[in-house]
């Protein structure tokens, strides 16, 4: 993975990182998933718990950012 060519799209719990990555894959968009804190963990280092980032391909990111938004107003309303 070029990190360059990935974008941070939503940072948040393990249960709204699971789900958009869920609504994404549907799309046959493809996120990366990023824990700080269990790669800290096996590191030796800490980190911030509740800090989980998901990335997109750069060249996905508008399409994806439609689904993340549209996903997190529909949590917002419930």
């Amino acid at each position: 993975m070029e990190e360059e060519d990935y974008k941070r799209i939503y940072t948040g719990p393990t249960v709204i990182i699971k789900m958009l990555q869920s609504r994404l894959e549907e799309v046959n968009i493809y996120p990366i998933v990023k824990d700080n804190l269990s790669s800290g963990t096996w590191g030796g280092f800490g980190g911030v718990p509740g800090l989980i980032q998901l990335f997109v391909h750069q060249d996905e990111y508008e399409k994806a950012k439609l689904i993340v938004d549209d996903a997190l107003k529909n949590i917002n309303q419930d």
